[in-house]
């Protein structure tokens, strides 16, 4: 019987655990720090050019005032298949992982193309 409750706690504490909280493009800076799920529509897409170049979905609205930019580094780049910002512009997407700010720029940071779901447009 022990065992069992076990098995039925850990099964129960996984599943709480990989819950992700969906939020409003529009709340995002109320959620720095934490992980969560957001959806919006790739308003525009940016790669600089460097030698180690980063990649920048922006949702809701396109650069400088987009409400969340998804940022993909150089080195993550092996991880896509694609090209994230040919493949994902213009799309409807959901993306999960943590908000950060940095320079005043809400940001989730997307290391593996299963953090950004692709929704029906």
């Amino acid at each position: 019987m022990p065992k069992s409750i076990i098995i039925f706690s850990l099964l129960f504490a996984s599943t709480f655990l990989s819950a992700q909280t969906v939020i409003s493009i529009d709340s995002v800076s109320a959620y720095i720090g934490k992980t969560v799920k957001v959806c919006d529509k790739v308003a525009g897409t940016f790669v600089t050019k460097s030698d180690k170049p980063l990649t920048y979905l922006n949702l809701g609205t396109d650069y400088p005032k987009a409400k969340l930019t998804i940022v993909i580094f150089q080195k993550d780049l092996i991880n896509f298949s694609f090209t994230p910002s040919d493949h994902y512009k213009g799309q409807n997407v959901c993306v999960t992982g943590e908000i950060k700010q940095y320079r005043e720029k809400i940001e989730i940071i997307a290391n593996r193309p299963d953090q950004i779901e692709m929704k029906l447009n």
